[in-house]
C-alpha cells in the first residue's frame, strides 16, 4: 500500500506573523544559537504551530522553525539595507517586518551580552594569570 504523503506547506505572511509571535513568546533568544535548549524552544513552537486550525501549519521538520527565521531575518536585513541606501529614509513597516525588528534586536541584543560575558570571562582569566606568575616570580626572588 502507498502512503499518502501530505502537500508541502506554503509560507504566508500570516503563518509568518503567528511564527514569529510564537517566537516573541517563548523567549527564543534566551539561549545560544545551535544549543539543545533552543533546538528544544524550536520543536515546542513547532509543536504548537502545527496545533492551529487557521492557518493549518504541516511543518514536519523541527529545524523548519530555525530555517525560516534564518530566511525571514535575512531578507528583512537585505531590504532594510536596500531601503537605506535608495533612500535614507525610515518607510512605514508592517506588521511582519515590525515583529521581525523587534526580534532582531533581541537576538543581536543577546549576542551582545554572551560576547560581553565571554569577553569579561577572557579577561578574567589573564588577570589569574598575571597574578599567578607574579606569585611565582615572588617565590623565586624569596629562596
Amino acid at each position: 500500500m502507498a502512503t499518502k504523503k501530505q502537500p508541502v506547506m506554503e509560507w504566508t505572511d500570516d503563518r509568518d506573523i503567528l511564527l514569529i509571535r510564537e517566537m516573541t513568546a517563548s523567549e527564543l533568544f534566551q539561549f545560544k544559537k545551535g544549543s539543545p535548549d533552543r533546538g528544544k524552544i524550536c520543536a515546542s513552537i513547532q509543536e504548537r504551530l502545527n496545533k492551529f486550525d487557521h492557518p493549518k501549519f504541516t511543518i514536519q521538520e523541527k529545524t523548519a522553525v530555525r530555517d525560516r527565521w534564518n530566511l525571514l531575518q535575512a531578507k528583512f536585513k537585505r531590504i532594510q539595507q536596500e531601503e537605506l541606501q535608495s533612500s535614507g529614509i525610515d518607510c512605514v513597516l508592517s506588521e511582519k517586518d515590525a515583529l521581525i525588528e523587534e526580534l532582531c534586536e533581541e537576538e543581536d541584543s543577546f549576542s551582545a551580552k554572551e560576547k560581553k560575558k565571554s569577553d569579561d570571562k577572557e579577561a578574567a582569566e589573564e588577570i589569574r594569570k598575571k597574578a599567578m606568575e607574579l606569585m611565582a616570580s615572588k617565590k623565586k626572588k624569596m629562596k
